[in-house]
């Protein structure tokens, strides 16, 4: 799991972490977005990310630490990993 891959994010997060790499980021971040109005989703990560970390972790971390990092309940995280 690459703690710099973009793929573990929501589609808008993803697009400007890929932005963000470039040394001109601010510059960019004006020409792709100028003039809009932006809404941000609430959750950070992909379903498929969450589950990947969940499958990565449980186990070795308690499902508080985990809903901890990835903004999600206790219940979601143990509900997430009887999925499997």
């Amino acid at each position: 799991m690459s703690r710099n891959s973009n793929s573990k994010y929501l589609s808008v997060y993803g697009e400007i972490f890929q932005e963000l790499t470039n040394p001109e980021d601010i510059e960019k971040i004006y020409e792709l977005l100028k003039g809009q109005t932006i809404s941000f989703p609430q959750k950070l990560y992909s379903k498929e990310y969450v589950r990947e970390y969940i499958r990565a972790n449980y186990g070795s971390k308690s499902a508080r630490e985990i809903a901890s990092v990835l903004g999600i309940s206790d219940r979601r995280v143990r509900q997430i990993a009887k999925e499997r």
